[in-house]
């Protein structure tokens, strides 16, 4: 609640002075910002929400009274994922009706892209709760964020890149060899919120979808489920390990 409060206050900071502009194209672009605000928000709050729902139990030991016949730990991570996936769907629905709302008051089209927007964002925060829940099972919650946000698919390409470029350059030392296979090998390992986004980066600028691009959503919702259900097989086999005392 209070992280939920606190980006209401930043965001409203930010664009109540925009609120009143005159022009349409300022109007649209202050919509598109604030829904790129609101859904980066609600990316953080669902990886927060997934980090805590573990750590929350390890640290206070109270998992061994919870993994009880009644309830065992495949049905308890079950369980606590899918509340993390419920409270990320009821944020998305709110921050899509928001915008919608602000796009009639604003006398605005209402375009199909808010509805691809906040759809491409809930699917992502699928996977990111699911990734954040399985590191908070391995590691330490502090160590585990650093993790997610330092240790990218981005930070990975990046390094692949840079590999690339300096070995076309004319350095082919086997450590620089080494280094282009293992940041290619990480990169493709690493967990990716939108797989898709060089496909769907222009509905995020226009708001606009062709018929053609809805299926974008099928390819991310299909990775998305798949990295969840990897991420969830090892944080059950890494609980069942623990010794929960």
């Amino acid at each position: 609640m209070a992280f939920l409060l606190l980006f209401a206050v930043l965001t409203g900071l930010e664009f109540v002075p925009q609120l009143f502009v005159p022009s349409g194209v300022q109007k649209f672009n202050t919509l598109r910002d604030i829904l790129g605000t609101l859904n980066f928000f609600l990316l953080l709050f669902a990886a927060g929400l997934g980090l805590f729902i573990i750590s929350a139990h390890l640290r206070n030991r109270s998992l061994k009274m919870v993994f009880t016949k009644p309830c065992p730990p495949y049905v308890w991570l079950g369980s606590a994922f899918l509340s993390a996936v419920i409270v990320a769907l009821l944020l998305d629905l709110i921050v899509l009706g928001g915008m919608t709302a602000l796009s009639l008051f604003w006398h605005l089209p209402v375009r199909t892209g808010l509805l691809f927007v906040s759809a491409d964002t809930f699917i992502a925060s699928i996977g990111l709760a699911a990734y954040l829940m399985l590191l908070a099972t391995v590691l330490h919650p502090a160590i585990a964020a650093i993790l997610a946000i330092i240790f990218n698919a981005d930070m990975f390409y990046d390094g692949f890149v840079w590999a690339q470029s300096a070995i076309r350059a004319g350095n082919h030392s086997a450590g620089l060899r080494v280094l282009d296979r293992a940041f290619h090998f990480l990169y493709l390992a690493a967990p990716i919120l939108h797989p898709f986004s060089r496909q769907t980066e222009n509905i995020y600028v226009s708001l606009r979808v062709m018929h053609d691009e809805w299926k974008y959503l099928l390819f991310s919702l299909g990775y998305s489920l798949a990295l969840s259900a990897f991420c969830y097989l090892i944080a059950l086999s890494a609980l069942q390990r623990k010794r929960h005392i």
